[in-house]
């Protein structure tokens, strides 16, 4: 049994008391429930129906606060939990590992603690929760919904659907679309879209974006017409049309 906050849950992994308190007594009095582990490996997080948020130390042992990112981010049911990187490592190995990892932000140690809530407030409005104001809403964990065009998302199945009719989709354009629509108005290049759908896979052309992300559009029908394409700015799955 476990106590949330009016905003929801967020765990913190670290063995230093000195920051775990820190962050328990600010975090908590901004509204979250705060549960703190020493070792990454206790974490269980469908233990947790309310998560928010996961702020971890990279640590050094068998099993890291990395190892629990890498295995969240490969789960669909756990992907789109926000999860903060803490260390004492500043070095761009460190940093670059983080994010390929899956981390969503790297915090370096010692931090400002200012520093540390803004950003977890930045985090928090990028990933609203289930609750979303921007048409997106997600029903549980397993499913997202667009609202404005009834388009439906469940990540376990990858069974996408439009106002009830299934749309056939190819792993890469799925791909595309959850990655967009997790991040609804943000603008992503070519490049970055190819980073994070074909991973490291040198031999693929960024070029390949605009095929697979035309495709999605026509596939897509209503829905395919919030995915738009500024000059300069990239790919985004805008929250309204203008």
């Amino acid at each position: 049994m476990y106590s949330t906050g009016p905003l929801g849950m967020i765990l913190i992994i670290d063995d230093d008391t000195n920051i775990t308190d820190l962050l328990k007594f600010n975090l908590g009095s901004e509204g979250f429930g705060i549960t703190v582990f020493t070792d990454p490996a206790d974490v269980i997080v469908t233990d947790y129906p309310d998560l928010r948020l996961i702020i971890a130390d990279a640590m050094s042992m068998e099993y890291t606060g990395l190892d629990l990112c890498r295995e969240m981010k490969m789960d669909p049911a756990t992907a789109g939990i926000p999860f903060i990187i803490c260390s004492e490592r500043d070095g761009e190995d460190s940093i670059i590992e983080a994010f390929d990892g899956g981390a969503d932000d790297y915090i370096v140690k010692p931090f400002s603690l200012r520093e540390m809530v803004a950003r977890i407030k930045a985090m928090l409005r990028r990933f609203p929760g289930k609750q979303r104001g921007d048409g997106a809403q997600r029903r549980d964990s397993r499913e997202i919904m667009f609202a404005p065009t009834g388009l439906c998302v469940d990540t376990t199945t990858q069974h996408v659907t439009e106002n009830g009719e299934p749309v056939a989709l190819t792993k890469t354009e799925y791909a595309i679309l959850i990655f967009l629509l997790r991040n609804q108005s943000c603008f992503f290049s070519r490049n970055e879209i190819c980073a994070e759908v074909w991973k490291d896979d040198a031999t693929v052309n960024a070029r390949i974006v605009d095929t697979n992300i035309s495709r999605l559009r026509k596939k897509l029908g209503k829905s395919g017409s919030y995915i738009i394409n500024r000059y300069g700015m990239g790919y985004a799955f805008v929250k309204e049309l203008i």
